[in-house]
């Protein structure tokens, strides 16, 4: 499979010295860090831009695209009139397509090269070739495509690899053809997935004044109508407890324990119930004033699960609440 983007490569080069560099960035609407549901489809671009403006746009450029512990479909056909000339038949691509060889997480040399052999005895590329793309200071979409992320709260990143790309010749005509360069590798701006289920209104609350701490639970579709409980623990977060070969991340204490067996009880309020048609719930917790001084500084995690048919399914993220003076 490498053989076919290097073979392309190697024909579509007039020199091998390397020229411009190329900048990625992958992003989310716009962003490069993104937070999100567990489960949720996350949509992502891969922007193109060279470090220069030696040349006359990108001929060729071929990724790897990689997010661990989450799952990438195969990209997507080229939608703009610019980029649809590196997709087949205008342009040549992977035999796979445009959208690369999907292997596991891994998206393996999506892209495609512009029809800069002027091809004449094949059927495919037969299209024009444009120049000026990705050029510095007009960055281009070269790629779109979607993730799945897992139902596991954490931190995922969507990278990029294998990097391959060749540029247009700085001054060229098409006559006879296009003659191109290689470029290299610049900057590559990964895009990060928090994948996080439970987040709350304050991370700290007054003892003398007291408030009302909202947590928001957010399980996923797949979670939709199950049971949830909300617990806290007073000793943190690791090593967590076990359950059904999830890891809750609290540590087992008093505190814990009060909360699993006094669900929605004063102080706390919808700590145990269902979750709605998308996965959505709440719950509170009421610090009355004139609390305690004694508890000043102490440090009050919660994280929540879900369960379905009596077992485990999703555990949260865990949130930490101070308790001032």
């Amino acid at each position: 499979m490498n053989r076919f983007f290097y073979v392309a490569a190697a024909c579509a080069l007039g020199a091998t010295a390397s020229a411009s560099d190329l900048n990625l960035r992958i992003e989310s609407g716009g962003l490069t860090a993104v937070t999100v549901s567990p489960g949720q489809v996350v949509s992502y671009d891969v922007v193109g831009e060279l470090t220069d403006s030696l040349n006359e746009g990108l001929a060729l450029f071929s990724i790897d695209l990689g997010i661990p512990g989450a799952m990438l479909t195969p990209a997507g056909a080229p939608t703009t009139a610019t980029m649809m000339n590196f997709d087949r038949p205008l342009g040549l691509t992977n035999p796979a397509g445009f959208g690369g060889t999907q292997s596991g997480s891994t998206l393996r040399q999506v892209g495609g090269m512009q029809n800069t052999l002027k091809n004449g005895f094949a059927p495919i590329p037969n299209g024009p070739v444009i120049t000026g793309v990705a050029q510095l200071g007009a960055p281009e979409t070269l790629v779109s495509g979607q993730a799945i992320m897992p139902t596991v709260h954490g931190t995922y990143t969507l990278s990029a690899s294998n990097v391959l790309a060749n540029i247009i010749r700085q001054g060229e005509t098409g006559s006879p053809s296009w003659m191109a360069d290689s470029a290299g590798l610049g900057s590559m701006t990964p895009l990060t997935v928090t994948v996080e289920s439970l987040s709350a209104s304050a991370s700290s609350v007054s003892l003398s004044a007291g408030g009302v701490v909202n947590f928001t639970l957010d399980g996923g579709a797949a979670s939709a109508s199950q049971l949830y409980l909300l617990l806290g623990s007073a000793s943190g977060t690791a090593p967590g407890v076990a359950v059904d070969g999830l890891t809750l991340d609290l540590v087992f204490d008093a505190y814990l324990s009060y909360t699993l067996t006094h669900a929605n009880t004063a102080p706390y309020a919808n700590t145990l119930g269902a979750l709605d048609g998308v996965g959505m719930g709440s719950a509170s917790l009421t610090v009355p004033p004139a609390s305690d001084p004694s508890l000043a500084g102490a440090v009050v995690n919660h994280a929540f699960l879900v369960l379905n048919g009596g077992v485990v399914t999703l555990t949260s993220n865990p949130t930490s609440l101070t308790l001032l003076p």
